[in-house]
Order: C-alpha cells, then structure tokens, then sequence
C-alpha cells in the first residue's frame, strides 16, 4: 500500500486552508486571511458581446407562413365533344400567405391573416350564409405554419359560396 500523498494534492490542500493569525496586542486570533494562491489562475479569454435594442417592430408571436392550394371548381362544359371524352381536369391555384406582418402572393393577405386571427387558426369555421343548392366541387389544402403551430389542413367544399361562407378571405385567390 502507497502512503505517500501527490504534491500536488498537498499543495491544494495547503491553499485551500484559511490562514490564521494571531495579534500580540489583545492576544487572541484576529481575522482569517484568505491564503494567496502560489500558482495564478490561467487567463480566460473575454470577448466583448456587442449589445442591440431590440427594434420596437420585432413581433411578439412567431411568425405565420402557409401555402394555400385551391382545385377546382370544373370547368364549365357541355357535352364531351366526339375528339375528347372526358372533360378537363380542374385547375389548381397555389399562393403563399404570411402573416405578421401580412404579405407573400396572396392578393387579400391583410383579410386572410385578419380571419385567421380572428378564428384563433382555425381555416374552417362555422357561419351562417345560404348558399345555392349547386354541386360545383373546390378542394382546398392549407400547409404550413400559425403563429409557431404546425398547420394542415384539407377539404372539399360543396361550391364557391359554401368554401367563402367558411374560410373566409383564407382561400380568395
């Protein structure tokens, strides 16, 4: 078994101990000193963190991005002519909408991101218009980003009028 003690360790130790003395004028131990370390601690490097305000404009809630996809409604036709027998696929519309502040290639981006806030992120919400009884399918899909919160969001509505009633400004592209 080794009994010797590192140096090293006694020197930390040694260190560590407060000092103690003692004053001859009243004869008891006066206030402890805190020994000097024989070795001096290594240099940290310091780097200065430069300091920006904030600007007054910087949004308080993420940031809202969400691609917007419209199908539909068919195209009008009559009956398929004798060159083609089915008729054309309806054509799809994509924008992107950001929100705070309002932008991206969506022509009503202030009303579709006021409607989304009012309805807390909802797409489809409940209203109360009457729309004609006329089965002119539009499917809708919403991907994408509210306020932080993951978004998706996919539907077919029965007409034009039924998808406005419900989403609001969110899908008039």
């Amino acid at each position: 078994m080794n009994t010797h003690i590192p140096a090293a360790l006694l020197a930390a130790l040694f260190l560590a101990a407060p000092a103690v003395a003692t004053s001859a004028a009243d004869g008891g131990p006066a206030v402890a000193k805190p020994a000097t370390p024989a070795i001096p601690a290594p240099a940290i490097p310091t780097t200065a963190i430069p300091t920006t305000a904030i600007p007054a404009t910087a949004p308080t809630t993420p940031a809202t991005t969400l691609r917007l996809t419209v199908t539909g409604p068919a195209p009008a036709t009559t009956a398929p002519s004798p060159e083609s027998t089915a008729a054309p696929a309806p054509a799809a519309r994509t924008v992107t909408l950001h929100c705070d502040p309002a932008g991206g290639d969506h022509p009503r981006a202030d009303a579709a991101c006021a409607d989304l806030d009012a309805s807390q992120g909802r797409v489809d919400r409940e209203s109360d218009t009457a729309c004609i009884l006329l089965y002119d399918p539009v499917e809708v899909r919403a991907e994408g980003v509210w306020h932080g919160r993951p978004v998706s969001f996919a539907r077919q509505y029965g007409n034009t009028c039924e998808l406005n009633a419900r989403t609001g400004a969110v899908f008039a592209f």
